[in-house]
Order: C-alpha cells, then sequence, then structure tokens
C-alpha cells in the first residue's frame, strides 16, 4: 500500500520536475551565465569578487537574525500581554 503512494508521488513530482527541467532549464543557464561572464575574468578579480559576496552573505544573515530577534521579542511581549489579561477574566 505504501509502495504504490511512493510510486505515485514519486511520478507526479518526477512528471512535474521534468516539465520544469525542459520548460525552464535553468542549470543550464546559470552554467552559461557563468562560463560568459565569470570565468573568463582573472583569478584576482574572483577571489576579491567571492570575498565581497561573502561579506554581503554574512551581513545580510546577521541583519535578518536580528529582525527576526526583535520580531520574537514583539511577539513574546504580546503573547505575555494576553495570558496576563486572560488570567485575570
Amino acid at each position: 500500500m505504501w509502495n504504490t503512494i511512493k510510486d505515485f508521488v514519486d511520478r507526479i513530482f518526477g512528471g512535474f520536475n521534468n516539465l520544469l527541467k525542459d520548460w525552464i532549464g535553468f542549470d543550464e543557464k546559470i552554467l552559461d551565465l557563468y562560463d560568459q561572464f565569470i570565468a573568463p575574468q582573472p583569478e584576482l578579480f574572483k577571489i576579491i569578487g567571492g570575498a565581497f559576496l561573502a561579506i554581503i552573505i554574512v551581513l545580510g544573515v546577521i541583519s535578518f537574525v536580528k529582525k527576526m530577534l526583535k520580531l520574537f521579542i514583539v511577539i513574546a511581549v504580546i503573547l505575555g500581554i494576553v495570558l496576563l489579561l486572560s488570567q485575570f477574566k
């Protein structure tokens, strides 16, 4: 029974994946962009660009974590107020 369900889901997602692969061709487009723009550059520019990209990613992750922490604090305060007010009724 479980194998039948698993095979059915695999066929649906496999067919959808193949359709998207043929229709969009995301992998080929990314590799073509790399071959056209990044591969011809000198290695020094690649290293500098990689370091710059790493800095941007790290700073972006830190910013995202800070915003999520603020959101968590706001939700915790609201939840605390709601729980405190619900105890007095």
